[in-house]
């Protein structure tokens, strides 16, 4: 899943080329910096932009796009472990400190439903195995709202809560921007600029960062509404060292 980072600038171009929207970026004054930013135009299932995203794993769902907007795929019914097939699609190729951030679109949300958002931050994945911390919000902005921070510890299911915070001031609303960075062990997650969770953990020591969705909806509620919720734009940017 690793590039040939001296390719990079042909890379760049060709991702220009092939997606307006999507650019990437290596270099600046102070070293070797990289970065991709798109808003998610055209159709895609699953979600690609030229090879730029992966979701390697077979017991998880896909990311898609349309028309500026990114989705999830879940049918929102599955119980047990099974209910956390999340949807998700990472990048590759980047160094172990990263940050990326996203607009959200939340045109119906639905209370009776959880629609979660969530940008991705050291994130593997093969066919029955997912690793990284996934950093989310809830997309209500009521008392029942909420951002977390889990681990994922590989097989379907097994996780750990890092962070769990409720209330009025932890959910996400249209508009708003989620960000996630991680530098060394120190996770921190933030709505709009403001802070709201900062955890440390030692688990994973490399991956990329990515995107994530997850619906469950009792009794078939909310069964289709995936573009009811979904990013607008991402980027995502090293922080210091190099690629590997």
């Amino acid at each position: 899943m690793r590039r040939d980072f001296i390719l990079i600038p042909v890379i760049a171009f060709v991702a220009l080329l092939t997606n307006p929207s999507a650019s990437s970026r290596l270099s600046n004054k102070e070293g070797t910096v990289m970065q991709y930013t798109t808003t998610f135009d055209g159709d895609e299932n699953p979600l690609s932009e030229g090879g730029k995203w992966v979701n390697d794993g077979l017991d998880w769902t896909k990311i898609e796009k349309t028309h500026g907007l990114a989705y999830g795929t879940q049918t929102g019914t599955h119980k047990g472990i099974y209910r956390y097939d999340d949807s998700y699609a990472h990048l590759t190729g980047f160094p172990p400190d990263q940050e990326a951030w996203a607009e959200v679109r939340i045109a119906k949300p639905d209370p009776s439903c959880h629609q979660e958002l969530e940008i991705l931050l050291r994130w593997t994945s093969s066919a029955h195995s997912t690793t990284g911390y996934e950093c989310f919000a809830r997309c209500v902005n009521d008392g029942s709202s909420y951002l977390q921070v889990v681990r994922w510890e590989g097989p379907l299911g097994r996780f750990t809560y890092l962070a769990d915070k409720r209330g009025v001031n932890y959910g996400l609303k249209n508009g708003d921007t989620l960000k996630a960075s991680i530098v060394g062990n120190v996770i921190t997650v933030s709505i709009n600029g403001v802070e709201k969770a900062q955890v440390k953990d030692d688990t994973h020591k490399t991956g990329n960062p990515g995107i994530g969705a997850f619906l469950s909806c009792d009794g078939g509620r909310g069964v289709g509404s995936n573009r009811d919720f979904g990013f607008k734009s991402f980027t995502a940017r090293a922080l210091g060292g190099n690629p590997k």
